[in-house]
């Protein structure tokens, strides 16, 4: 179940839901009217997925409650007619105002809980169209596997990997990994590559993309990118970034997610809590404001895409 070559077609947000300045709190408040409110946002500017994070940490307090809103967000996004791809652990980390996810210290404890979450999300949508891939992990850190963490960050997915084909997934599997070596690492596990690139010009995102190429020949994989597009505190500059990357992207096969859909409370979705990732250091990341407005700039992805999605 959707296995492509390609995914140049591929259009759509991350998301952590605009109310959550922690994964967890975006789960233990879910609001399925407010979330549906946010999905038909995406589609407005024809996004076709959307990457919807959720985590074991915000499971663990009602895995009942919980299951059942993730479940209620799959629904609001296929409303839409989007599909979700959902990712189920969070390895980046702020050093300030941190969302969530999982530390140094989980990857020496026991999984085995974390795993029972994992079947818990996978095993109701194991043969669901409207999942289009599961993506593991937001930005494992390990570049090679020389140290102690690494060679236990590893292990660690290898047993998701595993637990989310042991529940019955149709569906491809990714890791939203970063770039070269750390690509490479977690490849063993993927159906799908993944990739993230966050170069300030086109300059570098063509450097990126070449280096894609290479790492999907050697491989014999196909790759996607699932975030992307640095923010910044500019509206205008951030569009025309914007511009470039959507178009470099959807033209060399690897389709666009980019980071993030709304202003929200979460680091980087708030103009007063940007991250370093972005233009002059001003990672300030959403296309729609907390009103629900188009940043200004942004009204070419207005315009109707060149290439539909598989199922449109």
């Amino acid at each position: 179940m959707h296995n492509f070559e390609a995914y140049g077609w591929l259009r759509g947000f991350s998301v952590v839901p605009s109310w959550g300045a922690r994964i967890e709190e975006a789960w233990w408040r879910y609001d399925g009217a407010r979330f549906r409110e946010e999905v038909a946002l995406a589609r407005t500017v024809h996004a076709n997925c959307l990457r919807v994070w959720i985590e074991f940490t915000a499971w663990m307090a009602d895995p009942e409650g919980v299951t059942a809103s993730f479940l209620d967000a799959v629904a609001a996004i296929d409303e839409h007619r989007m599909k979700t791809m959902p990712c189920l652990f969070n390895r980046w980390h702020d050093v300030r105002y941190d969302y969530g996810g999982q530390y140094m210290e989980d990857l020496y404890r026991d999984w085995g809980p974390k795993l029972e979450y994992v079947k818990a999300l996978v095993t109701p949508l194991a043969a669901d169209p409207r999942v289009l891939i599961w993506d593991l992990c937001n930005e494992p850190q390990a570049a090679n596997l020389n140290d102690d963490w690494a060679k236990r960050e590893f292990e660690c997915f290898r047993q998701v990997a595993e637990a989310v084909r042991a529940a019955g997934a149709q569906q491809p599997i990714t890791i939203g990994t970063m770039y070269g070596a750390n690509i490479e690492t977690f490849a063993p596990f993927c159906d799908v590559l993944c990739a993230h690139p966050y170069g300030h010009t086109p300059e570098a995102l063509r450097e990126a993309i070449t280096s894609y190429d290479d790492i999907r020949t050697r491989l014999k994989k196909p790759m996607l990118v699932n975030e992307c597009i640095p923010g910044c505190l500019d509206d205008l500059r951030r569009a025309e970034v914007a511009r470039f990357y959507s178009q470099m992207l959807s033209e060399t096969g690897y389709g666009w997610m980019g980071w993030a859909l709304r202003e929200g409370k979460a680091i980087s979705t708030r103009r007063d809590r940007y991250d370093a990732n972005g233009l002059d250091g001003q990672g300030f990341h959403p296309f729609f404001t907390r009103e629900g407005k188009l940043r200004e700039g942004l009204e070419f992805l207005l315009e109707t895409p060149a290439t539909k999605a598989p199922w449109e």
